[in-house]
């Protein structure tokens, strides 16, 4: 997905709209879609002129957004917590101090991140989901916590598993989308990024081989180019989501191994909490 992509797509969704069947109707269509295409071009669109093109545009690249493979690692036990430290969260009362949707919706990745850690390695998660509802309530977003909660088939292989667990974040992000929330599912994803990186630099962490070999390095480092690229393209629509992007970006080379992020534990825990200011 490159940004002449979606700008295209975006600019012919907007021209469309201008053929008309009466002349004054025509005129005034005319006059609202140059508006509107200013609006694009210097980047002030409003969100409801993110059109359905660009929209399902957006969706098919998510889709193929590798997913954060900690929950997996740790579920399978590829991956274990000594002594099931889970002490990097984030607080669930940080959550009564924000005040703006933005916060709201990057807090709410980051607990979703830690809901499905403490699920995967046998914690108790009854704080942290009644934190995820008090946020997709106030979000309007309340379906997010019932995808969260669906369980993967009894029995499922290690491919089954690990399907399973990348078709429920794209159900919450197919969802969201549907109700033009594609900003939220953004931060979402974004701060249920930096959310794993706490994880990958947990000091407690035990991985099996190498932290090549067990698939989280380099897919942090996928998740947040690609995340970079889509949030170029949807900046003009959604200004918040390139500040999310500017704090998380130098995650990527914090954790380009294991020894790295733990090195730089207090950075990226500090990244984290800077989504949240």
């Amino acid at each position: 997905m490159k940004k002449n992509v979606l700008c295209m797509a975006a600019l012919s969704a907007l021209m469309f709209g201008m053929v008309s069947c009466g002349g004054n109707a025509q005129k005034a269509n005319n006059q609202e879609a140059a508006t509107e295409e200013a609006a694009v071009i210097a980047g002030e669109a409003p969100k409801d002129l993110l059109s359905e093109e660009l929209k399902q545009e957006t969706l098919l690249f998510l889709k193929d957004l590798p997913s954060s493979d900690v929950p997996y690692r740790f579920f399978t036990g590829e991956v274990k917590v000594n002594v099931g430290d889970v002490s990097y969260m984030l607080p669930v009362s940080k959550a009564s101090e924000l005040t703006t949707n933005t916060q709201k919706a990057r807090a709410l990745g980051i607990y979703l991140a830690d809901y499905n850690v403490a699920k995967a390695i046998g914690k108790s998660t009854d704080e942290i989901a009644g934190t995820i509802s008090k946020l997709a309530t106030d979000l309007n977003v309340t379906y997010v916590l019932d995808i969260l909660k669906e369980e993967a088939p009894k029995d499922a292989t290690k491919e089954q598993l690990h399907t399973f667990l990348q078709n429920q974040e794209y159900k919450v992000i197919e969802a969201l989308a549907n109700e033009n929330k594609l900003d939220v599912a953004i931060e979402i994803l974004a701060s249920s990024t930096a959310e794993y990186a706490c994880v990958i630099a947990n000091p407690s962490l035990v991985v099996e081989g190498d932290a090549v070999s067990a698939g989280l390095s380099d897919n942090m480092s996928k998740r947040l180019s690609m995340l970079g690229e889509i949030v170029g393209d949807l900046s003009k629509y959604y200004p918040d989501l390139q500040q999310t992007i500017t704090i998380i970006s130098p995650l990527e080379d914090k954790t380009a191994s294991i020894v790295e992020a733990r090195a730089a534990q207090a950075d990226i825990q500090g990244i984290r909490d800077a989504l949240l200011k």
